[in-house]
């Protein structure tokens, strides 16, 4: 007994150590990442939506083409969209953003509760800052669902359509999983924030797969987002927003976005979450489209295979169904 009990203490030893060298190593090669990505500049524009708050944007195509505007799910950033921009801007204004706080943006004003309510009208100050005031249409992934469905019911007569990239749709969520989720992420995303802060993460972020096979540069501003202190934080910030403002939003269980042609992609078989909204926009407007790609990860439905497929979608928005 004593013997295996010898042994097996000389194993935790052993684990422990290699536990505790595989973190230094993170923490120095996180060091060394941040130090070389400590100059870099942002890689679109800085555009002033509210006195000197900024906001991080990327536009290309013709100015005078038809504008659509992509918005990241949670933890996410403009890069996540950037096939999107290479394909849609042949053709298409298209801009991509770093929400308040993340990415390379300014963080919201003090004491703003930045719900989706209140990144609605970010968009529209971005909107407004970038010269746009014709009708658009929004590109939202996973999270950014909300958003979609929060701008339809305040400003549908804005909207030109709606593609949900497996997006939520606040209207199928439990409350009941709300309130057991967000503590929970809450704590996640505390963990996460401490990790950053020491450099575990930018060490981590090193050895992460890219699912989008992204340019340089946009992989770079990926790791560095995900290294960030203030991305972690306003990240917890905006669930913490959003679930405090669940009892009382209006698109917890109002729908206009049935009002107006929607495109859904997701891997979930039946539409997923969005699938009955665009159901019910075909009825309405007889327009809209769902795609299940049941082969492909939440993330990769944004590859550059799949970004051709959401920019014929917007296409039939924009310029009428072709045959293809």
């Amino acid at each position: 007994m004593a013997t295996a009990m010898s042994v097996l203490m000389l194993i935790l030893k052993v684990a422990g150590g290699l536990i505790g060298a595989l973190i230094l190593l993170m923490i120095v090669l996180g060091a060394g990442s941040n130090l070389l990505r400590s100059g870099a500049a942002p890689t679109g524009d800085m555009i002033a939506v509210d006195g000197d708050r900024r906001l991080h944007c990327i536009c290309k195509g013709p100015e005078s083409a038809p504008l659509v505007l992509y918005d990241a799910g949670a933890f996410g950033i403009y890069t996540d969209g950037w096939w999107l921009l290479e394909e849609l801007s042949k053709d298409h204004r298209i801009c991509l953003y770093d929400r308040a706080g993340m990415g390379w943006s300014d963080p919201p004003p003090d004491g703003v509760r930045p719900d989706p309510d209140w990144h609605v009208e970010d968009m529209r100050r971005l909107r407004k800052a970038l010269g746009q005031d014709a009708p658009f249409v929004l590109i939202g992934h996973s999270m950014a669902g909300i958003r979609l469905h929060a701008y339809a019911n305040a400003y549908p007569e804005e909207l030109r359509g709606l593609v949900f990239v497996d997006a939520a749709r606040p209207q199928t969520i439990d409350p009941a999983r709300i309130e057991q989720f967000v503590p929970w992420m809450s704590r996640i995303l505390s963990v996460s924030g401490f990790f950053a802060r020491i450099g575990v993460t930018s060490g981590v972020a090193l050895f992460m797969s890219d699912e989008l096979d992204l340019p340089a540069d946009q992989a770079r501003d990926k790791r560095r987002s995900i290294a960030a202190v203030s991305h972690h934080k306003a990240t917890k910030t905006e669930l913490l927003a959003a679930a405090a403002a669940w009892p009382v939003a209006s698109w917890r269980s109002d729908s206009r976005a049935e009002e107006l042609p929607v495109f859904v992609f997701t891997n979930s078989a039946g539409g997923g979450a969005n699938g009955a909204v665009a159901d019910a926009s075909i009825t309405a407007t007889g327009v809209g489209n769902v795609t299940v790609l049941s082969d492909e990860a939440h993330v990769s439905l944004l590859n550059q295979t799949n970004a051709l497929l959401i920019a014929r979608d917007v296409r039939t928005v924009t310029q009428g169904p072709t045959d293809d």
